[in-house]
């Protein structure tokens, strides 16, 4: 195509006006963010994000151990311990009613989910006296 045929199409669309409103419409949409198509949306800001993550724990044998995490976005959680899943360990927190000398030196992470994706913390260490 030739600039004199685009020069024409052009004349022929101010014109008519209904393709320099659709151009007008488009570029208001694309400064938009909207690109004309429906939009799409920033999900990485709509993923679970870990803000406090589980710190190590010292307690005597017997003794109670808690690990706990604080997440935004976050729907579900599921506790691990040294990479097993706990089962039924679905909470915020995650709590151990009496430590055993076994427990010593155990490591304990949380999964945090949502629809948009799911973080891992950092392990904590469980230290049994």
């Amino acid at each position: 195509m030739s600039i004199h045929s685009n020069t024409l199409t052009a004349s022929r669309a101010l014109r008519t006006g209904a393709p320099v409103l659709v151009l007008a419409v488009c570029a208001v949409l694309a400064a938009c963010g909207g690109g004309g198509y429906g939009g799409a949306t920033d999900t990485t800001s709509l993923a679970p994000t870990i803000t406090t993550h589980p710190a190590s724990s010292t307690v005597t044998a017997g003794q109670p151990a808690s690990f706990s995490v604080v997440a935004t976005n976050a729907s579900s959680y599921q506790w691990q311990r040294d990479g097993a899943t706990i089962m039924g360990a679905t909470a915020a927190t995650y709590t151990i009613a009496a430590t055993a000398p076994s427990d010593n030196g155990a490591q304990f992470r949380v999964v945090v989910s949502n629809v948009y994706g799911s973080v891992t913390s950092n392990p904590a260490t469980l230290t049994v006296q």
